[in-house]
C-alpha cells in the first residue's frame, strides 16, 4: 500500500469514528448547517447556534464540511476547513461573521495586496459553489481516546494531525481551506489564483501527495508515544551522529572549553556567536532548498532540533531535545521566503539566515537581546540554557539541521511527512517524552511547561 493510500485510509478510519458516527447517530444533532438563507440576509440557522452555546471553555477541536449524497461512508465527508479552540461558541460566532462578510463571493476583489483571497473568502466560495450546505461539528477532545493515529492526543496536535492527512489526501486539494500546517506553498499559489482555485469537481493530487504516492508505510506495534520519538531521533539525529562522515553533533554556539558563548559584532551590537560548522551546515542544506533564482525541485525547507547530549550521544535516550522548528524555502507573501535569501544570493549577511539568524526577529537575534537585557522575548530560552548573569551555557547545545526529504527521512507515525507536518507531529512526541525540557510555546497545551509564566534571567553584565 503507497503512502498516500495508507494517510487516506487513517482519515477515512478517524472520520468514521467521529464525524460519521455522530451524523448517523439519532442522540446528536449532526449534522448541523451553519447558514439560514431564508431571510432577506444571511443568519445562523438555530441548530448552529445551539450548537456552539453551552459548552463553556474547553479542548475542542471544530470542522466545517461538506456532505456528499449519499452518506454511505467517510468519503462523503468533504473537509473544508478545521481547527482548534478553547472558546468554541466565540470562535463558531466569529466564524460565521466573517464567512458572512466574504459572501456573496462574486463581489470580491483582487486588492493587489498578499492575502487579498484569504481564508473566509476560501470558504465562501467553497459555500457558494457546493451542491451541499456547509456543516458544522465539534468535538471535545478530552473526550476522544486517541488521535487518528492510535495514539493519545491533545487539541493543538489533533489540530495539526488532522490538516496533516487532509491535506495528504488527493480528493481535497481544491476544496481545503487551511492554510496553517500546510506547505507555505499553497496559500501563496491560492493568493494568486483566487476563487478559482476552488474546484469541487477536479481534485488533482497536490504536490505533497505525488512526492510520498511511492513510498511505503512503516507498520508500528503499539509503542508508546516516547518510543516513537526515541525511534525516529536512532534513524536521524543518532545515525548522523555514528556516521563517520558527518560532523554531528554540531554545537550551535562558539564557545571557550568553559562554555562561555563568543561574540560577535553586528552593526553596534554583540550578539551571541553561532559556531563557524553550524554556519556551514545551514548553508549546505539550505542550498539544497534554493539557488540565485528561488526554490528549487528539491526539499521544501529545513527541519532543525535543538538538543543537549545526557552522555556521548550513543543512545536516542542520550538526546534531550529542547527546541522543534522548521524554516519553509517558500515564502506565503513571496516566492522565496526572505529567511532564505541570505542563502539563495550567497550574501554574507545572516539577519534571518534560515530563522537562526542574529536580527531581532530570528533565533540568535532574539536570544542574544534576552541574554543581555535589551528585550525578553526568548526568556524561556535564556533561562534554561544560560547560567544567570552570564553568557555561560548551562550545558553544551546543538544544533541538527537538515533539507527535509520524506523519501530520506522517514515520519514519526510510520507515513511520510511533508515539513510543515512533521514539525507538529514531532513537537507532540517530544511534549510526551520530555515535557520539562521542550522550550516551544506553540503546537502544546497552554498549561506547557514552556508556556509558564515564571521564567527569570538576570542580563548578562558583558
Amino acid at each position: 500500500m503507497s503512502a498516500s493510500e495508507s494517510k487516506a485510509a487513517v482519515w477515512d478510519e478517524w472520520v468514521t469514528k467521529t464525524i460519521l458516527s455522530d451524523v448517523r447517530s439519532e442522540e446528536t444533532p449532526d449534522p448541523v448547517p451553519m447558514i439560514d438563507e431564508s431571510g432577506s440576509q444571511l443568519e445562523m440557522t438555530d441548530a448552529y447556534d445551539s450548537y456552539r452555546l453551552g459548552r463553556g471553555s474547553g479542548d475542542y477541536l471544530y470542522l466545517l464540511y461538506l456532505l456528499a449524497e449519499p452518506v454511505d461512508g467517510p468519503s462523503a465527508v468533504i473537509p473544508v476547513y478545521i481547527g482548534e479552540t478553547s472558546q468554541i461558541a466565540t470562535r463558531l460566532m466569529d466564524h460565521f461573521r466573517k464567512l458572512r462578510d466574504a459572501l456573496p463571493i462574486k463581489d470580491w476583489e483582487d486588492d493587489g495586496s498578499w492575502g487579498s483571497y484569504g481564508k473566509y473568502d476560501h470558504i465562501a466560495t467553497v459555500y457558494d459553489r457546493a451542491d451541499s450546505p456547509l456543516y458544522a461539528w465539534v468535538v471535545d477532545v478530552t473526550e476522544i481516546d486517541t488521535g487518528p493515529y492510535g495514539y493519545p492526543t491533545y487539541r493543538q496536535e489533533l489540530e495539526a494531525k488532522t490538516v496533516g492527512l487532509v491535506h495528504s489526501h488527493p480528493r481535497f486539494n481544491r476544496v481545503f481551506a487551511n492554510r496553517d500546517f500546510v506547505p507555505n506553498r499553497v496559500p501563496h499559489e491560492m493568493g494568486k489564483v483566487g476563487p478559482d482555485w476552488v474546484d469541487l469537481d477536479h481534485n488533482d493530487s497536490n504536490e505533497e501527495a505525488k512526492m510520498v504516492a511511492d513510498i511505503e508505510a512503516r507498520e508500528l506495534s503499539g509503542k508508546s508515544k516516547t518510543s516513537l520519538w526515541h525511534d525516529w531521533v536512532e534513524q536521524t539525529i543518532c545515525r548522523e551522529i555514528h556516521d563517520s562522515d558527518s560532523e554531528d553533533p554540531i554545537p550551535l554556539f562558539e564557545t571557550d572549553d568553559d562554555l562561555l558563548v563568543e561574540l560577535t559584532e553586528v552593526g553596534s551590537s554583540s550578539v551571541l556567536k553561532r559556531s563557524d560548522e553550524i554556519d556551514a551546515r545551514i548553508r549546505k542544506e539550505g542550498k539544497r532548498c534554493v539557488h540565485s533564482d528561488g526554490v528549487t525541485d528539491g526539499p521544501d525547507g529545513l527541519l532543525y532540533v535543538m538538543y543537549q547530549l545526557a552522555s556521548d550521544g550513543s543512545s536516542p535516550e542520550d538526546i534531550i531535545p529542547r527546541y522543534i522548528g522548521k524554516a519553509e524555502a517558500y515564502g506565503k507573501k513571496n516566492e522565496l521566503s526572505a529567511n532564505f535569501e541570505e542563502i539563495a544570493y550567497d550574501r554574507t549577511g545572516t539577519r534571518s539566515f534560515a530563522r537562526w539568524g542574529d536580527g531581532s526577529y530570528w533565533h540568535v537575534g532574539e536570544l542574544s537581546e534576552t541574554v543581555f537585557g535589551v528585550d525578553s522575548k526568548k526568556l524561556s530560552w535564556a533561562s534554561e540554557l544560560f547560567e544567570q548573569g552570564t553568557r555561560r551555557l548551562k550545558d553544551q547545545t546543538y544544533l541538527w539541521i537538515r533539507a527535509w526529504d520524506p523519501h530520506h527521512y522517514p515520519g514519526p507515525y510510520g507515513y511520510p511527512a511533508y515539513l510543515a507536518e512533521v514539525e507538529a507531529l514531532l513537537i507532540g512526541l517530544v511534549y510526551e517524552a520530555y515535557p520539562e525540557h521542550l522550550l516551544n510555546h506553540a503546537e502544546v497545551p497552554d498549561m506547557a511547561p514552556a508556556n509558564r509564566t515564571d521564567y527569570q534571567f538576570r542580563p548578562a553584565t558583558e
